[in-house]
């Protein structure tokens, strides 16, 4: 197995950033002196999962945000005198 290069971390982080900009593989493989393989097996390996981190982080910070209105709901309902529902 081959050894990573010192500035491999480095390429990665950019190659990931020229990815999320929408930057073709073979673009950035061309930029950062890498082979096409190389850029698709780095987004392979960061990619998804990066990605899924976020969204479960996301979807926990929108399940307090959903609680939290509904706290607030219940509250203002308990404050407020009952509407008279006849017309």
């Amino acid at each position: 197995m081959s050894e990573s290069r010192p500035a491999a971390p480095r390429a990665r982080a950019r190659a990931e950033q020229l990815l999320g900009e929408g930057h073709p593989a073979k673009e950035v493989a061309r930029r950062l002196g890498v082979s096409v393989t190389t850029v698709y097996r780095w987004r392979r390996s960061t990619g998804p999962a990066s990605d899924l981190a976020q969204a479960r982080a996301r979807v926990g910070e929108l399940e307090r945000e959903v609680l939290l209105c509904r706290q607030v709901i219940a509250t203002m309902r308990q404050m407020m005198p009952p509407k008279d529902v006849t017309r």
